[in-house]
């Protein structure tokens, strides 16, 4: 009986993990955290890869190393936004970098805290990489959950939901009978499902980065299910 019992848990247990990423709100924050990715580190890179060339640039004028101070300076604000949007959303509980420390109270004292300390180029480093991980991220978007919920909803979209294209295989197109879409639609869900756990795994990947260069040197992705509030 207590075999029976516990082979019974056991089977519970895997089915509650396959599918309870479904019903998990944590999933779906996770999914708004991919989605604003990729539109979020386009813009960090254009500006920051604008900043730090025309700083470099000028940088025999005056002007140029303003424009290149502010730039990497400025990134801190990127950081902090990401860490508080890493928190909000990927469950993180990344504490604010205290390792700025002027030695005086003038504006060169604080500029050089700026530029000694970790953080400020760990933030800059992060907010880099965040259009590579944006971009990652929309790929497995488009070909995992877009693909799913196109495939899933052929019989009510026959000419596509949102028209996914996969390199050069637009998904619609390739079924063209009511027969083919209602048979897609089985593939669909079970794509989406999947799709579900490879962006949770992606989003975790996500926030190890983001807890490793965002945070104040010793933080590690942690759970926030006790409900404490943000660390900034």
């Amino acid at each position: 009986m207590t075999r029976s019992a516990n082979a019974g848990t056991a089977d519970g247990s895997t089915v509650a993990g396959v599918f309870g990423v479904v019903t998990d709100a944590q999933t779906y924050r996770n999914v708004l955290y991919l989605i604003l990715a990729f539109p979020l580190g386009l813009v960090y890179y254009v500006v920051l890869l604008f900043g730090l060339t025309l700083g470099i640039g000028l940088s025999i004028l005056v002007v140029g190393l303003g424009v290149l101070l502010g730039t990497v300076i400025g990134s801190r604000y990127i950081a902090a936004f990401e860490r508080r949007l890493a928190n909000r959303l990927l469950e993180t509980a990344i504490a604010e970098p205290d390792d700025v420390e002027p030695d005086g109270d003038g504006v060169v004292a604080v500029v050089q805290a700026y530029l000694g300390a970790a953080s400020t180029w760990k933030g800059l480093a992060f907010a880099m990489l965040k259009f590579w991980l944006g971009v990652l991220a929309f790929v497995l978007l488009v070909s995992f959950l877009g693909v799913g919920i196109e495939l899933s909803v052929l019989p009510l979209a026959p000419d596509g939901l949102f028209n996914v294209q996969v390199a050069n295989w637009r998904v619609a197109e390739s079924f063209e009978t009511t027969t083919q879409r209602a048979l897609a639609v089985p593939t669909g869900l079970l794509l989406v499902l999947v799709s579900l756990h490879v962006l949770n795994a992606a989003a975790r990947i996500n926030a190890a980065i983001a807890s490793s260069l965002l945070g104040a040197g010793d933080d590690r992705t942690q759970g926030r299910n006790d409900g404490q509030s943000d660390s900034e």
